[in-house]
């Protein structure tokens, strides 16, 4: 793995490692942890904004979609568990 040096200022330096000791781990963990958090919310908040701008009928034509349900009674799916076929 190609390693390399970044400038950041004291005080941020001191709060990223403050930060890693809290959660035991390296300063490279630390900031790839930020980052992958960061990431997360502009992701979830770009669902958010999408679903703000669905009209009513869009909604409501997701909701009844038959598709994003999970039948967890399924004596299919239970078949394949027992058979380790999963």
């Amino acid at each position: 793995m190609t390693m390399t040096t970044i400038k950041v200022p004291a005080e941020l330096r001191d709060r990223l490692a403050a930060r890693a000791k809290s959660e035991n781990i390296t300063l490279a963990a630390a900031i790839a942890k930020a980052l992958d958090e960061s990431d997360e919310r502009q992701f979830w908040d770009a669902v958010r904004e999408e679903n703000a701008r669905l009209t009513q009928e869009e909604h409501a034509a997701y909701v009844q979609d038959s598709t994003l349900l999970d039948d967890l009674d399924d004596a299919q799916d239970a078949a394949i568990s027992v058979r380790g076929e999963w």
